[in-house]
């Protein structure tokens, strides 16, 4: 693998996985406890959280230190 930005071949590939959880804002669950008189924090409690596996995977140089996403 070569640097874009140097074109060195001394490259280091890291993977990186973590969760992404796809939650409300919090004031949208503050507006909805309110209008709903805390029945929407049960619901909340009850329910499954919506959460994604990531895999993320980047290059760094170490001549230059350019890092770059490896799709």
């Amino acid at each position: 693998m070569v640097c874009p930005h140097c074109n060195s071949e001394n490259v280091q590939v890291n993977t990186t996985t973590y969760n992404k959880s796809q939650s409300r804002s919090f004031l949208w669950n503050l507006i909805m406890k309110v209008i709903t008189s805390g029945l929407w924090l049960i619901w909340m409690l009850v329910r499954k959280k919506k959460e994604v596996l990531v895999t993320q995977t980047t290059a760094v140089c170490q001549n230059c230190g350019y890092s770059w996403k490896i799709k």
